[in-house]
């Protein structure tokens, strides 16, 4: 069996694509709208163009300088908590200690 070259593949690939998002479209409009970025993506990739590849690139570069050390300014100070809300136990058996609604008492 022959095997099939890059631009059978990729045409294959793109192919399957275009069915999926066709049968996406069909079932549910509103999510084909909300999965086109992605299925435009895929077929950029499909195709060899990787986006976004010469910005990781640019901040790799701007990684490799060293970056001045700065001091620091102020250091924030821990505030006190002023009021505190009644948690736990406390809560619990003022939840549970209260009684029935009125219309379970008529029935």
């Amino acid at each position: 069996m022959r095997r099939p070259s890059p631009r059978q593949t990729r045409f294959a690939l793109l192919s399957a694509l275009v069915v999926v998002a066709l049968l996406v479209a069909d079932v549910s409009p509103a999510f084909a709208l909300s999965i086109v970025p992605v299925l435009a993506l895929v077929g950029a990739l499909i195709f060899g163009a990787f986006p976004g590849e010469q910005l990781i690139d640019r901040l790799r570069e701007r990684r490799a300088v060293p970056a001045r050390h700065r001091r620091a300014l102020r250091v924030a100070r821990m505030r006190r908590a002023e009021y505190v809300r009644p948690v736990g136990r406390a809560a619990a058996f003022a939840l549970a200690m209260r009684p029935p609604p009125a219309t379970a008492a008529r029935a």
